[in-house]
């Protein structure tokens, strides 16, 4: 399937343990690369039509970055992914209150999400798979249950990387998992991600209150700036004077992703301003949360000495809806005790031609 993983030390975190880095490359010119903290995304590498590679998302050099960020790069995000309004639930009779990070509520998890965890990583070459793992203690964060979570990375020889997301719970507990990872397919050192085209399958979205969550109203995407059914350029219509756009700054909403049956779907399609990389996003998630990087202020410095600057990046959060615990009409959040949760998000890249010497 591919060549063999390679691993490497990554850096100490603060309280002196070490994170990993995991490579994994593919016989047709992928290489990507993982970490154990946060079971995160580090790196993509991937050749365009004409066998030119660059790194298509944001990240780090070493662990010291992962630790000290506050935008969730490429990690895995739980226990739960979006916003908890006022950052409390009620599950079964029981209110539980959770820590607050964002605007009153309760964001990705809260202060120290999954992205703050150091998940243990087992490798099967036979494979190209890395799959992470991490316990998650009752009461964490405020939520109930003792947690096993699963986060696999598999690289395809289809130009595919697949993640896989597997929990189970020993009492009745909330949870919605994705990947964070900030995507510019020109490049992660590239200026801006406003004329990439996008299209999401997709005839509505959650509107948002003021302070960023759902209020639990579902529109029509039709005759808005929410209207990515054709595929069109991120920037065309960002700074139209329309309500949804000015609370957030742009772009940061979950768009209702089209159901024609159970299982994986596709969710959107992205193609690069410069290059001919095109990048597909299929789940078996309802929803997919569009990020345009409205609320980055250019001081986080990412791999090779990079700026992050303000939207030069966006997300592609496959997941369910934010806010669902507190909106009965959203697709339900709530995991039963000994259920299995699964979540499979599914990152194709197209147009991809095939090279040596790229690592």
């Amino acid at each position: 399937m591919g060549k063999s993983i390679r691993t490497s030390d990554f850096g100490a975190l603060e309280d002196g343990r070490h994170a990993t880095l995991y490579t994994l490359t593919n016989n047709r010119g992928i290489c990507l690369k993982l970490t154990d903290y946060g079971a995160a995304a580090v790196a993509m590498l991937v050749p365009d039509s004409y066998g030119a590679v660059q790194d298509v998302i944001w990240g780090f050099d070493s662990v010291s970055g992962y630790e000290r960020t506050k935008y969730y790069l490429g990690a895995t995000i739980g226990r739960f992914a979006g916003q908890i309004n006022g950052g409390r639930f009620s599950l079964d009779g029981c209110t539980y209150g959770l820590t607050i990070n964002d605007h009153g509520n309760t964001l990705h998890g809260g202060v120290c999400g999954f992205d703050k965890r150091l998940f243990s990583g087992i490798v099967a070459e036979t494979e190209n798979k890395v799959a992470f793992s991490y316990y998650s203690p009752d009461g964490e964060g405020g939520f109930p249950g003792n947690l096993e979570v699963q986060a696999t990375y598999t690289l395809t020889p289809q130009n595919e990387i697949i993640i896989q997301y597997q929990a189970v719970s020993d009492a009745d507990t909330v949870l919605n998992l994705t990947n964070h990872s900030y995507f510019n397919l020109d490049g992660h050192d590239s200026t801006s991600i406003l004329k990439h085209t996008l299209s999401i399958h997709g005839e509505e979205y959650t509107d948002v209150a003021p302070d960023g969550s759902p209020n639990g109203r579902i529109s029509s995407v039709a005759d808005t700036p929410m209207d990515f059914r054709n595929p069109h350029e991120i920037g065309e219509r960002i700074g139209e004077d329309f309500e949804q756009l000015r609370i957030c700054g742009g772009y940061d909403h979950n768009w209702v992703i089209d159901r024609r049956g159970e299982g994986v779907r596709m969710c959107c399609e992205l193609a690069a301003e410069k290059s001919t990389r095109r990048l597909q996003v299929l789940s078996n998630q309802p929803g997919l949360q569009m990020y345009s990087g409205n609320y980055l202020d250019g001081t986080e410095i990412g791999k090779n000495g990079v700026l992050y600057a303000y939207r030069s990046a966006l997300c592609l959060e496959a997941q369910l809806y934010p806010n669902a615990l507190n909106h009965p009409a959203f697709p339900s959040p709530i995991l039963r005790r000994n259920e299995v949760y699964h979540n499979t998000i599914i990152y194709r890249f197209l147009d991809c031609v095939y090279t040596r010497n790229m690592i």
